[in-house]
């Protein structure tokens, strides 16, 4: 199988966790799949939320009647069925996080004296992953080509970002890759489905210090109200019960051989 494979990273990330904290405004450990679709939507200058709401709600805000509504922003509806593997860095996988604490002086942000609202949220320092595209029919033909020719020349309609515009993203070592199944993999080397256990008493990939990393990110969204749809993956550099795997799980795996990496797509 082809994938598009690429290196992301920035300086800073912030990738909002939608829970209402009144002290601090919390980020994902890792780019999410919608946050990754809704970049690689900007590289193509496919429309987000805001396109979407204006197609469906008059300046009343009430909705329109003579037009269907998008039930989706348009960079999901293109690429909500792609396959894509995210591949950690960093140490084991783990990025610093501290909290950021800054003022929105606009005025009416906040009902105390003076109108200044004080932010805090939580960024990540320094992330960068491997991201791989699959080449698999989840993505429109012509999408994909454009998208590969956009990412390998360093083109791009938005300027792609890490989950808000404070964050510029940056996209290299772009490249189209040749996969292979993987018939009898021992460790995964991107983020996984939970279920996809580790062994007991399984040894750890290159004699490292032994990590494991689980958490609910979004990898949907609902027709409702575009609420994230969540699941539990997992990222770990522990031996993986191969007797427990299920069918539809090998076939979501694949080797990188050139990179000598095991990917598990999502």
């Amino acid at each position: 199988m082809q994938a598009l494979c690429f290196e992301l990273s920035g300086e800073t990330a912030f990738f909002k966790k939608p829970d209402v904290n009144v002290y601090a405004y919390f980020t994902y450990s890792h780019i999410h799949k919608v946050a990754l679709y809704g970049l690689l939507g900007a590289v193509l200058g496919l429309g987000g939320y805001t396109q979407q709401y204006e197609r469906n709600m008059a300046l009343g805000g009430k909705a329109k009647q003579d037009s269907p509504a998008m039930p989706y922003p348009e960079f999901y509806e293109v690429f909500r069925h792609a396959s894509v593997s995210i591949v950690p860095h960093g140490d084991r996988g783990y990025f610093s996080k501290k909290i950021q604490i800054f003022n929105n002086t606009v005025g009416y942000a906040s009902q105390e004296e003076g109108g200044v609202l004080n932010v805090r949220e939580q960024w990540l320092e320094r992330p960068r992953w491997t991201i791989y595209v699959a080449d698999d029919g989840g993505v429109d033909r012509e999408v994909f080509d454009r998208l590969a020719d956009y990412v390998q020349h360093s083109k791009a309609e938005y300027i792609p970002y890490l989950g808000k515009n404070d964050h510029p993203a940056t996209i290299s070592k772009a490249r189209l890759v040749e996969l292979e199944p993987a018939s009898e993999p021992e460790y995964i080397d991107s983020l996984r489905a939970a279920h996809v256990l580790v062994a007991t008493g399984g040894y750890v990939k290159d004699d490292q210090m032994q990590s494991y990393l689980q958490e609910y990110l979004p990898v949907g969204l609902n027709t409702a109200n575009n609420g994230y749809i969540l699941e539990p993956l997992v990222f770990s550099n522990q031996e993986i019960d191969t007797d427990e795997l299920k069918a539809e799980d090998l076939q979501k795996m694949y080797r990188d051989a050139d990179n000598d990496r095991t990917l598990y797509f999502i």
